[in-house]
């Protein structure tokens, strides 16, 4: 036993001695105390290195993201002729392509570089099996960096996917007005510290909290800006490609945008050069092209209290190599405090039929592009919409117009206000195209997965994300050429109210969304006993009426109860398409009422409770109709 006791005293004396030599080696050599040395040291002596030293391992790593759970039960007593056999359908998940679980991870290599990417899995339950169980890379991954120096700061950006803008004519979505529903939650809506939240911010400023796209596009490649330069310059310079251009082609195709600003006047004023363009490949072997351009210049200048802002432009297309003709792009706008206290705007827009970027805050109405499916067939990347009726703020090329926004406040009322008066700047398109606000998210789920075209009962419905628009044909068309023999003119009405209440010692909110708009094919200003700024009588190609009511009471503060009503009118006239059966054109009606419940179940998570009776019918067309219900549950939770 004694000796037993010296071992142990004489292996601890030698431990302690290779520890303090192998120090001191260190020391003399610098040698850190991950080297070889101590990696011997450590793996031969079990009590380890004296005194310890932590490992050098990546710092600042950050994982977030959320978990989306939702499912949808619908039950339909009449139906479109394709759901006969499916009027009751039990769905889980988003059929719009949004995943239940994202994981975002975020990581510093050092206090100016950082890297980001996410991963996302997403269970569709279609009935493939195991199969259909898909995880990935959501956006990519990419790598940023942030570098200041004595000439200006300085962010580079690359790789996956990143959320950019330039210009509403060149890179950049529609924000609109703020005029919209909030009973239907999207699906990157957030939760908030409060369930009441969302609905006080909306009362209060017009507008909710969204993500990093709001106003912003998808850009794929490198993203360089600059700021803080002197003589109050920036940049932004941009090379890759886009969601709609080539976003998942394999052939060669690449984009560039660019954007110069000189701010002047303690930096409340600037003035911009702004260009993007697009060029790509349809086959493999690199010989036909296709692509647009557009240059634009810009200024935002305020003289008191009136602020101006413009951007004017050119823009062209080429298909292989052959340019076409340059088209104008004009939008200036005025906003002004009218009476001091009501906030104003006047918009004034032309954008020619020649300018074409799907990238920008105006859709295409008037050309085809295409690109590769196979070695000899085309699709098109995004099909015309015709002669649209759009909400005020959306513009459209082959249209020029006016537009004039206001701000009314009386009290607890709150009241956003909008008109539009367009015109076509050339007959192009035999038919327009309108969508269903009252059901818009329902009638889509009719078609899951993709964005079918001409389905429906009559072949004249287009499934697009969250929504449907449906197309309507003009009959008096010059027999020639098949276009319209007159050009159409579109007038639009917006309201927007909101009203704060107090009943039973708890807040209750009431908003009402108006929506009114005729198509014609003369100008309303020319006939006042058709309404003037609005047709109203049946000289009108279209009339689209629609009312939404919504109310959401505040039970407490984790817990609110949401009610909503709508009713819409659709009705043309004999100039356009007429049923085969009835000899008579669309005429639409339909209501919804809906209720529902928003629960904070914790102060990251949400369980959201929605259900809606729906009753749709056409007059005229026989088989368009649809009655019955939906209840949809979701939960979500961020961390």
């Amino acid at each position: 036993m004694e000796r037993f006791k010296k071992n142990i005293l004489f292996a601890s004396i030698l431990s302690l001695s290779l520890a303090s030599t192998a120090s001191a080696f260190e020391i003399k050599h610098k040698i850190k105390p991950d080297s070889s040395l101590t990696n011997l040291l450590n793996e031969t002596n079990p009590q380890g290195v004296f005194p310890k030293t932590p490992q050098e391992v990546l710092e600042g790593l950050e994982v977030s993201g959320y978990y989306r759970f939702i499912t949808n039960y619908r039950d339909l007593a009449v139906s479109y002729p394709h759901l006969v056999n499916n009027t009751r359908n039990v769905f889980v998940g988003d059929d719009s392509q949004i995943p239940q679980l994202m994981l975002n991870l975020k990581g510093f290599a050092s206090s100016k570089t950082s890297f980001g990417t996410d991963l996302f899995m997403w269970a569709p339950m279609t009935g493939m099996g195991g199969s259909e169980n898909v995880k990935g890379l959501n956006l990519g991954v990419n790598l940023f960096g942030n570098f200041n120096t004595s000439f200006g700061t300085f962010n580079i950006r690359t790789g996956g996917i990143n959320w950019h803008m330039l210009s509403p004519f060149t890179f950049q979505s529609n924000k609109g007005y703020n005029r919209y529903s909030l009973f239907e939650r999207n699906p990157w809506d957030p939760n908030t510290a409060s369930m009441d939240t969302r609905y006080s911010d909306f009362f209060n400023s017009g507008a909710i909290n969204q993500d990093q796209r709001w106003g912003n596009q998808a850009f794929q490649g490198l993203i360089v800006d600059g700021a803080q330069l002197p003589n109050d310059f920036s940049f932004s310079l941009m090379n890759g490609k886009t969601q709609f251009d080539g976003g998942v082609l394999a052939l060669p195709n690449n984009s560039n945008g660019g954007r110069l600003t000189k701010y002047y006047h303690q930096h409340q004023n600037a003035i911009s050069v702004n260009t993007f363009s697009n060029t790509t490949y349809l086959d493999t072997l690199s010989k036909n092209t296709t692509g647009f351009t557009i240059h634009t210049l810009e200024l935002t200048h305020f003289i008191d209290r009136l602020k101006i802002w413009a951007e004017v432009g050119m823009g062209n297309t080429q298909s292989n190599q052959i340019n076409s003709k340059w088209g104008e792009a004009i939008s200036v706008k005025l906003a002004y405090p009218l009476a001091g206290k009501y906030p104003t705007e006047l918009h004034f827009y032309r954008v020619s039929p020649r300018v074409f970027n799907n990238n920008a805050i105006f859709i295409n109405s008037s050309i085809q592009q295409t690109i590769a499916t196979n070695s000899n067939q085309t699709q098109a990347v995004l099909i015309p919409v015709s002669s649209a009726v759009l909400p005020i703020g959306q513009l459209a090329n082959n249209r020029q117009g006016v537009e004039l926004n206001s701000q009314i406040n009386i009290g607890r009322l709150k009241n956003s206000i909008g008109y539009s008066s367009s015109v076509e700047l050339e007959n192009l398109s035999p038919s327009i195209t309108y969508s269903h606000a009252f059901n818009s998210l329902a009638l889509s789920r009719f078609w899951r997965w993709g964005f079918p075209s001409n389905v429906g009962p009559y072949k004249n419905l287009n499934k697009i994300y969250r929504n449907v628009f449906e197309t309507l044909n003009i009959t008096d068309l010059n027999t020639t050429t098949g276009l319209p023999n007159q050009k159409k003119y579109f007038n639009s009405i917006e309201i927007n109210s909101k009203y704060k209440t107090i009943l039973a010692n708890k807040d209750l909110y009431l908003f009402y969304l108006g929506s009114f708009n005729s198509v014609q094919n003369f100008s309303s200003f020319t006939s006042m006993k058709d309404g003037g700024v609005l047709v109203f009588t049946e000289r009108a190609l279209l009339r689209n009426y629609c009312h939404q009511i919504e109310s959401y009471y505040v039970l407490n503060p984790k817990l609110i109860w949401n009610n909503y009503f709508s009713f819409e009118r659709i009705i043309a006239n004999y100039q356009t398409a007429v049923d085969v059966q009835s000899s008579r054109p669309k005429n639409q009606t339909g209501y919804s009422f809906a209720t529902g419940l928003d629960i904070q179940l914790s102060k990251s998570a949400g369980l959201y409770i929605r259900q809606r009776w729906m009753n749709y019918k056409d007059s005229s067309y026989t088989n368009d109709q649809y009655k019955g219900f939906e209840t949809t549950v979701e939960v979500k939770m961020f961390f």
